[in-house]
């Protein structure tokens, strides 16, 4: 029985985590190379962009937690033995274990919140100094009746020494990008959030289905990853209303014999707090944040090619190369 292109793509990932080189996932699958190469140097682009390195404040504030950790169990040692090391019979071994034990619990709890939001979601109000918007740039979604997309959360990256993530749960939790084609947005969340400059934005898509328009057929829409990041500078002030558009595109990366596959990513040249944007299933009547500002030019392919390139999937520099946010 053949593998199907899921299964293909599922063990060339996993092979190239232990180890081999694209060339080796390709030399068995040359009748998908094709499509496989995109995807695969997608996810190695992730892999480089997302290697973390915890600065030395973190590490020093995790080394002072260690520490105070380490006397406080040796405090507690002093006044009773614990039971392993009777157990045991080896308080050395017992020592080091503890020590391990308490260093891989540092690291976790110590760099976890670095990585993630830990912050409540902000509460949505109909009036604040901030929106935010969702829209779809022109690429595969003619081919599509609906392209549904479930958002379960905003995070916003606000610049300075805190470099903290500021959380939004969206009011609207579900798009449809095929009503949101060109310069038409949806707003999902509107409220009050800290002033300040903000450097990335990432959205957390939890599910997206897609309806085909000439078969009616639900089809597969890939992601690179569940947090689709954007590195797009922006301000946020007391004085003026920030309204950020957060622009996704479908891009059609080939036929197979299952097929057109598809692929979702944001979009970096038509993001950002610059953007103009007609609204549509807004709360307000008055159109507020349209017309924000020049927007360069969207272009539609007249069809899907097979050969389409995918750019370097999925955290976006402001440069436009892309790279994923599966490791965030």
């Amino acid at each position: 029985m053949s593998k199907s292109f899921d299964d293909i793509l599922d063990e060339c990932v996993d092979r190239i985590n232990r180890g081999e080189s694209i060339e080796d996932c390709l030399g068995s699958y040359p009748e998908h190379s094709e499509e496989l190469q995109p995807l695969l140097s997608a996810m190695l682009d992730t892999q480089r962009a997302y290697k973390f390195t915890p600065s030395a404040e973190a590490k020093w504030a995790a080394r002072q937690r260690f520490n105070a950790a380490r006397e406080q169990l040796e405090r507690r040692w002093e006044a009773k033995p614990p039971l392993f090391p009777r157990l045991l019979g080896r308080p050395v071994a017992w020592v080091a274990v503890t020590a391990l034990l308490l260093i891989f619990l540092i690291s976790y709890f110590g760099i976890i919140p670095i990585l993630s939001p830990e912050e409540p979601g902000l509460q949505p109000s109909a009036a604040g100094n901030f929106a935010f918007l969702i829209s779809d740039e022109v690429n595969a979604i003619g081919d599509f009746d609906s392209l549904s997309i479930s958002i379960s959360s905003i995070g916003l990256h606000l610049s300075g020494e805190s470099g903290r993530w500021v959380k939004l749960d969206p009011e609207v939790q579900v798009v449809d990008l095929a009503l949101l084609q060109g310069d038409r947005a949806q707003e999902i969340w509107r409220g009050d959030v800290p002033e300040g400059q903000y450097t990335k934005v990432f959205i957390r898509v939890s599910s997206v289905s897609g309806i085909l328009k000439k078969t009616g057929e639900s089809v597969n829409v890939k992601l690179p990853g569940e947090k689709l990041h954007i590195s797009k500078p922006f301000e946020v002030t007391s004085s003026s209303e920030t309204n950020f558009v957060y622009d996704l595109t479908v891009i059609a990366t080939g036929s197979t014999q299952s097929g057109i596959k598809y692929i979702l990513k944001p979009q970096v040249g038509q993001s950002g707090a610059d953007q103009r944007f007609e609204l549509i299933n807004g709360k307000g009547a008055d159109g507020r944040g349209q017309d924000r500002g020049p927007k360069p030019p969207r272009v539609t392919p007249s069809a899907p090619s097979s050969g389409i390139q995918i750019p370097d999937a999925c955290e976006i520099q402001e440069s436009g190369v892309v790279s994923s946010a599966m490791a965030y």
